[in-house]
């Protein structure tokens, strides 16, 4: 164990999660670098005073969110993802029983350019009515300075409806209640402080819709894509800036 770097007992609350803290630190401070073997299960209950439920515990979670490497009969690796921001976010994301924001993305891009280009196809008139004037909604909070998290995900969601596949809607649903959890709303509402950031989410928002409008389904998914690579690089610089 690094001298620089020494591990404290905890308090009597939230157990797991005080060791999950002081684990990443050691990580972000680099008393813990990729490859570091961590000390036995029994000798961090001792030196965190807890029981070796509660190490378990971290360490389950830890490993869960890509930070640490549990090999069997070897021992508890840091491991070569662990150092990154992303993993991080993940397990500070378990911790208050949530989804990683950037887990998040990428399943949106496996599952939205597909809603989007059968919603081309499939879309009716009251869908395209609706699409329309929730795009005039966004624009007026974005005018009036108003936060547009409910509206630009109501869109989302009822681009998901117009593509009229009820299995994909269902795992939509899944993917919207995830997008309404505080870690994600936190780190899209800083990320969209970026100048004209919003105003690129509008505009992207309108070539999807344009899309729609015109039954083109492969430009809907290119749309799509594209405005989940915008907002996967603006979570990206947020996360790197609270580093």
């Amino acid at each position: 164990m690094p001298k620089s770097f020494e591990l404290r007992a905890v308090g009597r609350t939230k157990l797991s999660d005080a060791i999950v803290d002081q684990i990443l630190e050691g990580i972000r401070t680099g008393a813990f670098a990729p490859g570091t073997v961590l000390p036995p299960e029994r000798s961090l209950a001792e030196r965190f005073g807890v029981s070796r439920g509660s190490v378990r515990e971290a360490l389950r979670l830890l490993e869960y969110s890509g930070i640490l490497d549990v090999r069997t009969g070897s021992g508890t690796y840091v491991a070569e993802a662990g150092v990154s921001k992303a993993a991080a976010l993940r397990a500070q994301a378990a911790l208050l029983g949530e989804h990683s924001p950037l887990d998040l993305v990428i399943a949106r891009r496996a599952i939205e350019p597909v809603c989007a280009g059968l919603a081309a196809t499939n879309r009716t008139a009251a869908d395209l009515e609706l699409l329309r004037r929730l795009l005039e909604e966004q624009e007026d909070l974005l005018e009036r300075g108003e936060e547009t998290a409910e509206a630009d995900l109501t869109f989302h969601v009822s681009v998901a409806s117009a593509c009229r596949n009820p299995v994909l809607m269902l795992l939509y649903d899944r993917i919207a209640e995830i997008m309404r959890q505080d870690i994600w709303l936190d780190l899209r509402r800083r990320s969209r402080k970026s100048e004209g950031t919003p105003e690129r989410y509008m505009h992207q928002h309108r070539e999807t819709l344009a899309a729609i409008e015109r039954g083109d389904a492969a430009a809907a998914a290119r749309s799509v894509d594209a405005h989940i690579s915008t907002v996967e690089a603006r979570l990206l610089a947020e996360v790197e800036s609270r580093s």
